[in-house]
């Protein structure tokens, strides 16, 4: 079913934005992911949502916990922050993408509109997983973990595969169709500012992780 958005391409540069501020912000926390497995060790978020096994995701969370000093409470505290800033992510990365393909869809001829609209719609699938993920994380992120069952491993990670594969599929067909217009002159002049806006906030986006990481170096180099 199509849905004819009034302003699309401008919520859609609001939506993008907010998806990248999420990103910033989850960024500045992952700076904080440390574990004590075997050694003390980083991490990132797909090592928690996407481990190799049971026991690894096991490792991971108890690590947590033996952490010295601060350093624990620093880390538990950034992946659960990570975990909540990422409700702010899921509807602005997932709505962009559905409002790209609904607009394609508007401009596809043939069996191109109901294809691009169906794309959009699916987008609901891997943003009710990726909060029932969060919600299962943010469960198992305590210090009486116990360990997964080998069916409930396998099902998450049957759910991590259609989170990412619905997106990135619907994101690569959109982004070749935009292509696809761009090269064939198929393009409305006023939706170039919309393009400018979209390239500006990327810019921003870069700067502003420069920026910080510079002020963080500055700051451990003087402590």
């Amino acid at each position: 079913m199509q849905v004819h958005i009034t302003d699309g391409w401008l919520v859609f540069c609001i939506t993008f934005g907010i998806m990248l501020f999420a990103t910033f912000i989850m960024g500045r926390l992952s700076r904080h992911f440390y574990t004590q497995d075997a050694v003390l060790r980083r991490f990132s978020i797909m090592d928690l949502e996407w481990p190799g096994s049971a026991l690894e995701l096991e490792n991971l969370i108890k690590g947590l916990y033996k952490l010295k000093d601060k350093r624990s409470a620093t880390a538990i505290g950034a992946v659960k922050k990570h975990l909540y800033a990422d409700f702010l992510f899921m509807p602005a990365a997932y709505g962009s993408i559905f409002l790209l393909c609904m607009k394609i869809s508007w401009k596809m001829d043939y069996f191109g509109p109901e294809f691009f609209a169906l794309l959009a719609w699916l987008q609901i699938i891997p943003f009710l997983l990726d909060i029932y993920e969060n919600i299962y994380l943010l469960q198992k992120i305590r210090p009486d973990f116990e360990k997964t069952s080998d069916a409930t491993f396998k099902r998450m990670q049957r759910i991590e595969i259609v989170k990412w594969g619905i997106p990135l599929f619907s994101l690569i067909v959109a982004l070749s169709a935009v292509l696809y217009f761009w090269v064939n002159g198929m393009y409305e002049k006023g939706s170039l500012v919309f393009v400018a806006i979209v390239i500006g906030e990327v810019l921003l986006f870069l700067l502003a992780g420069k920026m910080a990481a510079k002020l963080i170096k500055s700051a451990s180099d003087h402590e």
